[in-house]
């Protein structure tokens, strides 16, 4: 199977993504820990694993914006993604990874409107 060299969200799932960046960092002069759209690409995904719950499609077409090299450089999300058992038989990897990005970055931003953060403590419970 050939792997898509870039991946991303959709046109609504991207905004999001911007949105809650904006809303999550601090404001420009001030200290705190500044998240770039990686972070939390990577960690909706990590979550996505977690759940053992297959990701949706994709409702729309995404936007391939993140280099493949760059979010996944030691292809840690690849195995983790293929060793999973959530991937479809006769599936791209990056383009069900695409995917678990796309349901988590959902999920967070629809958390974050609720509540007006993240529950982190409900993501790591065991």
């Amino acid at each position: 199977m050939d792997e898509p060299s870039r991946i991303g969200l959709t046109a609504t799932t991207g905004a999001q993504l911007d949105e809650l960046l904006e809303d999550l960092n601090p404001e420009p002069g001030t200290e705190g820990v500044k998240l770039i759209k990686f972070d939390l690409y990577r960690l909706a995904i990590a979550l996505g694993l977690k759940s053992s719950e297959p990701p949706p499609l994709l409702s729309e077409k995404s936007t391939s914006s993140l280099r493949v090299a760059e979010l996944d450089p030691d292809g840690v999300l690849f195995l983790a993604a293929e060793s999973s058992g959530l991937l479809p038989g006769g599936s791209s990897v990056y383009e069900f990874i695409e995917r678990l990005a796309e349901a988590g970055i959902a999920d967070f931003y629809r958390a974050f409107q609720k509540t007006g953060q993240l529950p982190i403590d409900q993501y790591f419970d065991e």
